[in-house]
């Protein structure tokens, strides 16, 4: 490969111009998150009955649920979770099971159940589960000087969500806040009574009275008409004339006994921005989609959305990419860092900017084909894989220098920059391979694990092993190019090193060092026993923890009042709590990134 390479450096050039080419279109193609894609196969059934009791949810809807749903192939565990009118269900399966299938079996599984679940139970939604995406990506509020709290929910559920859906990669599954529009009919029990009448009587003449029949069709002439029966109400004051009965004795109408307004449901949720009440739709992205273009697409469609929806105001109150570009902007930082840190080293200690151009030259070709590597493997840009190239730029830089120093020590004895490069490189071969499948199997193992590790540091392994291997290939073939065309011979200075350089001051030294050390090996030993004994009792005293503590510049209040207490109430304790917060926190630091949602008790 060496040789091949020296005597065919055009080639060498058109696949380093390959590797930049296809390595920078992989990157504006990956998806980019703060963690890699949860790609085990999990299915959540959300089943929904208004009002129910959770012990009810509980028994006749979760169990039965988690019984059905168990039996679908390649199941490893359940979670559930009941509440007041929800039934949540989580099924997780096997590595092995396809997604596609999983949430096949599930909905089928699911639908089948429904016959079973109690009378009024609303259809259960099955959807993909990813833990990672347990957190909104945004929050996109409505607000309105015009609007009431009715019709904010009207457009937000009815029209916005549907367009914020259309975005790809986007879920947005609710609307938080507001009042959901109800027709309701106030029936006064004692007028009912006295003529012999219950609400279930108003319920019927709503139902038959007001209904909508299509009727067939009439054909005349050369004409086909479709006919519509149309019995329903064109406002809704004019229910309130519906009759009750007919025929014995004086009609009853339903506004002799009720009275039928525009109303809404009772409110379960407030939802409150800035100290006033909104409406709030909380965006989450699909399996594997990029968080970065989710909220960018959410942005850029706000002003589209406005154009065709009039008198709303949109706004997205809280957006978690912008830790998301934080972290990878960091990484990236600290990886650049590194790499100009190193270039430096090289320059100081080979005294030339030639050998230090041609390792910036190599590395960031290594670090690109390591994203080629993750872009047909099917993972994303995400801080594991970026901590991966971070990880591997030390072991990165290092094959090209032993290279080139291996290549100006051969041109210091008088060979040709051809000959040295071929020769250098041809010494190394060999010790470098080693020392990469080394590190390749120190990293491979990671490959077996399962669960969250597998989910988190797979990627990680993955990544240094593609740069290792394309830091490899580049080292010995295109570093040798670079050195046969840019390095000079510097035969004066390895001359003046050998005789007082500082290098060689410092080589002296260590040589002593060492020599001492090799007279006391057992003290060395020794010595070097006990720090491991006690590197190993100070374990114990360090915490464990999945990731560390970090601090993102926001925090969360939750506040628990007493059960049972009314929503409104609620509402003004929560009222209360901001204006506490106001009063610490300067406005200039306040950025609302969790709005506050007053929920009944």
């Amino acid at each position: 490969m060496i040789r091949a390479s020296l005597r065919n450096p055009h080639a060498v050039v058109v696949l380093a111009l390959g590797i930049l080419v296809i390595g920078l279109t992989s990157v504006a193609r990956l998806p980019t998150d703060i963690l890699p894609t949860f790609k085990t196969p999990a299915v959540q059934i959300l089943t929904f009955y208004p009002g129910m009791p959770a012990e009810v949810m509980e028994k006749d809807i979760t169990t039965r649920l988690e019984r059905w749903t168990g039996q679908a192939n390649g199941v490893a565990r359940q979670e559930s979770k009941s509440m007041v009118g929800v039934s949540i269900v989580k099924d997780f399966f096997r590595e092995d099971v396809d997604p596609n299938t999983a949430m096949a079996q599930v909905t089928s599984l699911a639908m089948s159940d429904l016959y079973y679940l109690p009378p009024g139970t609303i259809p259960p939604m099955v959807m993909p589960f990813d833990p990672t995406a347990s957190i909104p990506l945004a929050l996109v509020s409505v607000s309105s000087p015009t609007f009431d709290e009715t019709k904010l929910y009207d457009v937000a559920y009815f029209d916005l969500r549907n367009r914020l859906q259309s975005i790809s990669g986007v879920i947005a599954p609710a609307v938080y806040g507001g009042k959901l529009r109800r027709i309701l009919a106030y029936v006064d029990p004692e007028k009912t009574q006295t003529r012999g009448l219950s609400p279930l009587d108003v319920i019927n003449s709503i139902r038959d009275y007001n209904v909508m029949i299509p009727t067939g069709n009439a054909k005349f002439g050369a004409l086909d008409y479709q006919i519509n029966a149309n019995g329903m109400v064109a406002t809704v004051a004019e229910l309130n004339d519906l009759p009750l009965n007919v025929g014995s004795g004086p009609t009853t109408f339903i506004r002799d006994v009720a009275s039928v307004e525009d109303a809404s449901q009772i409110q379960s949720n407030i939802v409150r921005i800035q100290g006033k009440r909104q409406v709030y739709i909380p965006i989450y992205r699909q399996p594997g989609a990029n968080t970065i273009a989710v909220v960018d697409g959410i942005r850029a469609s706000l002003e589209p959305i406005l154009e065709r929806i009039k008198g709303i105001d949109l706004d997205v109150v809280m957006d978690q990419s912008f830790y998301v570009r934080e972290s990878i902007r960091n990484l990236v930082y600290e990886a650049v860092l590194g790499a100009l840190l190193a270039a430096t080293l090289v320059l100081i200690f080979l005294g030339s900017y030639r050998p230090m151009l041609v390792v910036l030259i190599s590395l960031p070709l290594a670090c690109l084909g390591a994203v080629i590597g993750l872009y047909f493997t099917r993972e994303s840009l995400n801080a594991m894989t970026l901590g991966g190239l971070a990880l591997a730029i030390g072991l990165l830089i290092d094959q090209s220098i032993v290279v080139i120093e291996n290549t100006e020590r051969h041109m210091s004895l008088g060979k040709s920059a051809l000959d040295a490069a071929r020769d250098g490189a041809l010494e190394v071969a060999q010790p470098l391979l080693i020392i990469t499948l080394t590190l390749a199997v120190v990293f491979f193992p990671v490959v077996f694990l399962t669960g969250i590790g597998k989910f988190l540091f797979t990627p990680l392994a993955k990544t240094v092993i593609l740069a290792l291997g394309t830091s490899y290939v580049l080292a010995l073939t295109l570093v040798p190019v670079c050195a046969a065309r840019f390095l000079r011979h510097k035969l004066e200075r390895f001359e003046s090193e050998e005789h007082g350089g500082w290098f060689h001051r410092l080589r002296r030294r260590y040589e002593t060092l060492l020599a001492g050390a090799l007279r006391r090996r057992g003290l060395v030993l020794g010595a070097t026993a006990a720090v491991f004994v006690l590197s190993m009792l100070l374990f114990k005293s360090v915490g464990t923890e999945l990731f560390p503590q970090t601090d993102a510049g926001q925090f969360m209040v939750k506040l628990r009042a007493q059960t049972g207490l009314r929503v409104e109430h609620t509402e003004q304790l929560v009222s209360e709590i901001e204006k506490a917060i106001e009063n610490v926190v300067p406005e200039a630091d306040r950025r609302v990134r969790y709005p506050a949602k007053p929920v009944a008790c």
